[in-house]
């Protein structure tokens, strides 16, 4: 398959559309099921540079729903910041601050999306870099990072609001245990979305909860894995 040159198109730069992987464009999916016949929702991109999922959400939400984006790294928020500034939405805010931070607002956002820093399996096709920094170390490291994130987004989001949780990455210890983690410790709900068997997604590995694993061999994009929790 021969990929456009879409860097050189003008529409690209002046925010016509926006390119990412096709595993991750199944954000606007879930965040329509999770609106379905609602009005506008607060709703938070926790770890949202370069800006892709948060672009895919902003028009998969209710009209007028208030989207902040966040990313905790300095030049990516500034890369963040041109993208949706590209968009053009006009309830959008982007912010620049740590998981902790955002915790401290209290119980504010109906629905978070935190597509969590992680060891990166998922994107091993194409990233010879992705291989070469990967160790079972890493995995710790990152999971202990996934666990402080998920913790501080808990208390930023309302009773009855959604989390929506992601990785680029395979391991159970970063995925499926994860969603266990979140369930157990913050007595979560693990939400059906009942996505269509068409896509190619898979469940989860050894869980009873929903979760849904995007594998590049399958699936037309990069390795993904999602799972949405209700806050009870």
């Amino acid at each position: 398959v021969c990929r456009e040159a879409f860097t050189f198109d003008p529409l690209l730069h002046g925010g016509a559309y926006y390119v990412q992987d096709a595993s991750s464009m199944i954000i606007a999916t879930i965040v329509r099921r999770l609106t379905q016949g609602s009005g506008p929702v607060c709703y938070l991109d926790l770890c949202a540079a370069p800006g892709g999922k948060s672009t895919a959400a902003i028009d998969a939400l209710p009209s007028q729903s208030l989207v902040v984006c966040n990313e905790i790294m300095n030049n990516r928020a500034q890369v963040l910041r041109e993208n949706i500034i590209k968009w053009g939405s006009p309830y959008c805010v982007v912010s620049n601050n740590d998981s902790a931070a955002i915790a401290r607002l209290g119980a504010f956002f109906d629905i978070i999306a935190a597509d969590v820093p992680c060891s990166g399996e998922g994107m091993f096709r194409k990233d010879d870099e992705a291989v070469s920094q990967w160790t079972p170390a890493l995995v710790e490291q990152c999971a202990a990072r996934q666990r402080e994130i998920i913790d501080n987004a808990w208390k930023a989001l309302k009773p009855g609001g959604f989390l929506i949780y992601s990785t680029c990455t395979f391991n159970r210890e970063e995925n499926e245990e994860m969603i266990e983690y979140i369930v157990a410790g913050h007595h979560a709900e693990s939400v059906d979305l009942h996505l269509d068997s068409d896509f190619g997604i898979r469940r989860g590995i050894g869980t009873a909860y929903h979760c849904y694993r995007f594998m590049p061999h399958i699936t037309y994009g990069e390795g993904l894995f999602v799972a949405v929790l209700r806050k009870s």
